[in-house]
């Protein structure tokens, strides 16, 4: 059985629990390139040409959030500007650090906002802010600390 098989035959309290197990490993990516690139935290909006800092503890504090499940930091709103300039190709980050980046916003989206976020999708993206050597045994790992 393959482990995303083992993945979707969980129950969705176990899910959750790999959710953040996964996303907990994708914010130390996020943290490691935060604090060895911090000027790849600045860029300008191409709308209004204003320029702005990345919020290094964001996602830290979406994480946090997301375990509660209520917004602990106001982190709704704070995502609000990062995300529409990842979309508007004004800030972009290397592909680990990205798909770190939205995981942890899509987790605390699905278990804060109750946004209709696939369970899959937080889990591939939060295992792709890895080397893809160690994606199935990273998953393998947050699934059998669930299970036992």
């Amino acid at each position: 059985m393959t482990q995303r098989a083992r993945f979707e035959e969980l129950e969705p309290d176990q899910r959750r629990q790999v959710h953040f197990a996964l996303c907990q490993d994708a914010l130390a990516t996020w943290t490691a390139f935060a604090q060895r690139k911090p000027r790849e935290l600045r860029y300008r909006d191409s709308v209004v040409g204003m320029r702005h800092r990345v919020d290094v503890e964001l996602p830290a504090d979406a994480l946090r959030s997301a375990y509660v499940g209520r917004d602990l930091a106001e982190v709704g709103d704070r995502y609000l500007e990062p995300l529409t300039a990842m979309q508007d190709d004004d800030l972009s980050f290397p592909d680990p650090v990205e798909f770190a980046y939205y995981s942890i916003s899509n987790c605390f989206r699905k278990y804060v906002r109750g946004d209709d976020i696939a369970d899959w999708l937080i889990v591939n993206q939060a295992l792709s802010a890895h080397d893809i050597s160690e994606v199935e045994a990273r998953l393998r790992r947050a699934i059998d600390d669930v299970v036992q």
